[in-house]
């Protein structure tokens, strides 16, 4: 079982990522930064961690085109792990996306998901710059709007199709081998159904929902790093009572030579903050973990 699920994790490893290609210079700015008081750069690796947005943006006249892929649960210990390869056989979510830059300090996006047919529209503004012996954060806000193209939904309206995301990002890099990063989170949902009474406290399910996400990378080698991410929501209705959990990432990135390999491991099937933030269902204490993986190659007009 162990060598099966091991082999697993090298062929992926071998799958992920056409990452970006200008990579090593960021790592040559990395350098760099040690010995100027130029603005702080390479926070993270890419624009986003796991279920996290990071700090970063797509480069101005720099198109990224991003595969964010989720299997099944892995149910380790259990029979159905076994029958599924440990979640392999299953795609719980995948999402095809476009990030473009319009500056170095705004990026705009489209993607498409599975889970509830999602169509989403981005914009990430990165208004304030981290400076080596000067500002200690850099800050950026980011905002989308995303559609579902389900074919039923209550009264079959338009509008209740929509669904919006608020996020403040603020980060910062404490050395060349940490950086953090919190994310306060709004959601606002157009529909929901509020006939469903949570069972322990009676209350209802509401339109607007808040959560704070936190997020780290650690650089363990020159080449490699562990990264994480966790958010936790703000609402009565959503407990592990009713059968709601908080979105917990872990994952390991390793760099090689002009590309990013990471793979990653969570109990999200949501992909973008309208799913993973109001419908995570899944326990880790239960083995309803997912091993995912990203693939990002950028283009240079």
């Amino acid at each position: 079982m162990i060598k099966s699920i091991f082999l697993s994790f090298v062929l992926l490893c071998s799958l992920i990522s056409f990452a970006q290609d200008d990579l090593l210079n960021m790592l040559e700015e990395e350098v760099k930064e040690e010995t100027t008081s130029e603005k702080v750069t390479a926070t993270f690796k890419g624009t986003k961690l796991i279920n996290a947005n990071t700090i970063e943006t797509t480069k101005k006249k720099t198109l990224a085109f991003n595969i964010t892929h989720r299997f099944g649960d892995m149910q380790i210990g259990e029979p159905i792990g076994y029958h599924t390869y440990y979640g392999l056989d299953n795609a719980s979510n995948i999402r095809f996306g476009f990030e473009y830059g319009l500056t170095d300090k705004i990026s705009i996006g489209f993607g498409r998901s599975k889970i509830q047919e999602h169509y989403d529209w981005n914009l990430k503004y990165r208004f304030l710059e981290q400076k080596a012996g000067g500002m200690p954060i850099s800050a950026a806000y980011y905002t989308n709007i995303a559609i579902t193209a389900v074919a039923k939904i209550k009264d079959d309206a338009f509008v209740n199709r929509l669904s919006y995301v608020h996020q403040l990002i603020i980060a910062s890099k404490l050395n060349n081998s940490i950086s953090l990063e919190i994310l306060p989170t709004l959601v606002h949902r157009n529909l929901v159904d509020q006939r469903n009474i949570h069972p322990t406290n009676g209350s209802v399910d509401k339109n607007d929902l808040f959560a704070l996400g936190l997020a780290g990378r650690f650089k363990v080698t020159k080449r490699m790093a562990f990264v994480v991410d966790y958010f936790y929501t703000f609402s009565e209705f959503r407990d592990s009572r009713n059968n709601f959990y908080d979105a917990l990432g872990l994952g390991i990135e390793i760099e090689t030579g002009g590309h990013v390999f990471m793979i990653n491991v969570t109990n999200s099937a949501g992909i973008i903050e309208n799913d993973f933030l109001p419908y995570t269902n899944s326990a880790w204490d239960k083995g309803e973990y997912k091993l995912g993986f990203n693939i990002s190659r950028v283009f240079s007009f």
